[in-house]
């Protein structure tokens, strides 16, 4: 049986521990492979060119070039490769996470401020190797990500409801995303025919600018101009 091909990530921070730490974690799971470092983004664009991995963990505190920086320059060479930021500074509804994810980064993941290489994996392998996981499309039956005790704990959120009948008549179609939706949402709406019979309602978890997200692009919009894209808090 031929193997799964492993997830290719290339790591860019510029704290050598950091790197040497995610190096370590990352290399750990049979699933993933770091196919190189960098420790600015001015040297992360021409490992890119050369290496073209499958995602990229990207610091936002860099010399020369910073994460900031370096993000919308990813994004002039290849729109869909997944971008998670691993920054101190990525905490959630902070100024900087929305700035990242503005300018086209796909996630984020907060880094331990301390410098407790305990806390550092734990980090790692809860939160930072599944999303990779999940992005690069890696089989969760080949390789099981590590989930947190307190995790899997939870109760469901969601819950099953029976399809509408026939008879049903809908009156409006809404869509939901949260971190990683724009990418999601550029490629549903374009797929809807010009003649959608109901509005659309799309609405995102955080504030972005709405030529990122692709939803001021005017193919979204069908001949009956009845596609209303929102951005909003929840």
């Amino acid at each position: 049986m031929t193997a799964s091909p492993k997830a290719r990530v290339l790591i860019v921070d510029d704290a050598v521990v950091v790197r040497k730490a995610l190096t370590d974690a990352l290399s750990r799971d049979p699933a993933l492979e770091v196919v190189g470092t960098a420790s600015n983004g001015r040297l992360a664009l021409t490992k890119f060119t050369q290496l073209r991995p499958d995602i990229i963990l990207l610091d936002i505190e860099m010399p020369e070039m910073n994460g900031l920086e370096t993000v919308p320059e990813i994004r002039k060479l290849d729109r869909r490769v997944p971008i998670i930021m691993f920054s101190t500074r990525t905490e959630r509804g902070a100024e900087a996470t929305l700035e990242a994810l503005s300018r086209g980064a796909t996630d984020y993941v907060t880094k331990p401020s301390n410098t407790d290489i305990e806390s550092t994996f734990h980090r790692i392998s809860d939160e930072l190797i599944p999303k990779i996981k999940a992005f690069c499309h890696v089989p969760a039956a080949a390789v099981p990500a590590p989930v947190s005790p307190l995790v899997s704990m939870r109760k469901p959120l969601l819950q099953t409801r029976k399809a509408p009948t026939a008879a049903t008549r809908v009156h409006l179609v809404a869509i939901g995303v949260s971190t990683g939706g724009p990418e999601a949402l550029a490629k549903v709406l374009p797929a809807l025919p010009a003649n959608f019979p109901v509005p659309v309602d799309c609405r995102r978890r955080v504030l972005c600018r709405c030529e990122n997200a692709g939803l001021a692009n005017p193919s979204f919009r069908g001949a009956s101009g009845l596609l209303r894209a929102i951005i909003t808090w929840w």
